[in-house]
């Protein structure tokens, strides 16, 4: 048995005790966590700073890791979009897998055992399947022309089962607003709905997007020109994208991930839905060199998440780091509350929950230690 104590223990959701230990056997599952002095303290492996649970990345595009370096920085986020949709496969298959089983390996010695992940194929299925890391990946589809939906679901499903044959799991997820129609993200939520699954969809992430929402002039026109797609049928809501499709999210888990350009009215009209607000603050800085407003979201802390986003708009998949950027640029969490985001908040908004994000007796959730210096976060080693 392995007896671990630390300055501080984080258990998910909140400090435990100063004089809790963790009672792990040879597997590193959690036995049970007992006062200090209910064992000899010499047998304790005593930690300095924090012990806490596995991370959890809630926004990950693991297929696009070799494009690290690849895409300039701050160019907004329909330019951003231009050079992915060329530069991605202007790659051998063989460079693509080897930049995302390294990609792979770094997120797990950096603390990361579960991740939400962006599929636009199957090119990461194979390393999904042989990783230490629990993948739920969401096969994202893009359809803006309602006529397209049911071709385009089609896609997803084949995705999916062979997401099922490798024994992994899976949900679809519409792209964003302005490139999958409302007809899509309704089927979509109504598919992960009856099936129990979480929903992701990138959403607000750009000021292009609220200006395309409202019929105003904006980089995304140029973007479907530049792609030859008519979008002519096309009449703006003149509400945010986020009004716009709301009324498709049902109680299953609604992960919105970026909000850079989200406002407190957007967050009030979604209130009592059941919705987690990633928050990519690296891909946020290197796409549009602009974070969110957090303050709008510091009365519903539990519902909090982080991502990393990819090696296309990131140049790292650190979740400390990730947090480094709140501390610096944001007063409005707490450390638990960033802690949170990070391990239980993200695995519930994944529908983990039962086996990874906080501290379960009778299960290896991952251990890591952590060092709080203040104004910044430091993430020391994986101890389990």
């Amino acid at each position: 048995m392995r007896f671990i104590g630390a300055q501080q223990v984080f258990d998910g959701e909140d400090f435990l005790p100063n004089n809790s230990v963790l009672v792990l056997d040879k597997e590193n599952i959690l036995k049970e966590i007992i006062r200090k002095d209910e064992i000899a303290e010499g047998k304790i492996e005593f930690l300095d700073g924090i012990v806490s649970p596995g991370f959890v990345n809630a926004h990950c595009h693991l297929e696009l890791s070799h494009l690290k370096n690849k895409i300039p920085q701050r160019t907004g986020l329909p330019n951003f979009a231009r050079h992915v949709i060329t530069q991605r496969n202007n790659f051998k298959q063989e460079e693509i897998f080897d930049a995302a089983k390294i990609a792979d390996a770094d997120m797990w010695s950096s603390g990361i055992v579960a991740v939400g992940d962006i599929s636009n194929s199957n090119t990461s299925f194979k390393i999904k399947s042989e990783s230490a890391i629990h993948y739920h990946t969401f096969v994202e589809l893009v359809g803006f022309n309602p006529v397209q939906a049911e071709t385009t679901l089609n896609t997803g499903y084949t995705l999916l089962e062979e997401l099922k044959t490798l024994k992994l799991t899976g949900s679809l997820a519409p792209h964003a607003p302005y490139s999958a129609s409302t007809e899509l993200i309704k089927r979509i939520s109504t598919f992960n709905y009856r099936a129990n699954l979480p929903f992701s969809i990138h959403n607000q992430e750009s000021e292009d997007e609220t200006l395309f929402f409202h019929a105003e002039e904006n980089g995304f026109y140029n973007l479907y020109r530049f792609l030859n797609l008519d979008i002519s049928w096309f009449k703006a809501p003149k509400v945010s994208s986020l009004k716009n499709y709301a009324k498709f999210l049902n109680t299953n888990p609604s992960i919105l991930v970026h909000n850079t350009y989200t406002e407190l009215e957007d967050v009030k009209f979604v209130r009592g839905k059941n919705i987690y607000w990633c928050f990519c603050p690296g891909a946020n800085l290197y796409i549009e060199g602009r974070l969110p407003n957090y303050t709008l979201f510091e009365n519903i802390k539990k519902n909090h998440c982080i991502g990393t986003d990819s090696l296309a708009s990131n140049t790292q998949l650190n979740l400390i780091d990730e947090l480094n950027i709140i501390l610096k640029n944001s007063r409005t969490f707490s450390l638990s509350e960033l802690l949170r985001a990070i391990t239980y908040n993200g695995s519930k908004a994944l529908n983990l929950d039962h086996n990874y994000g906080k501290l379960i007796v009778g299960k290896n959730v991952g251990l890591n230690q952590i060092k709080n210096h203040t104004t910044h976060l430091e993430f020391i080693k994986k101890i389990a």
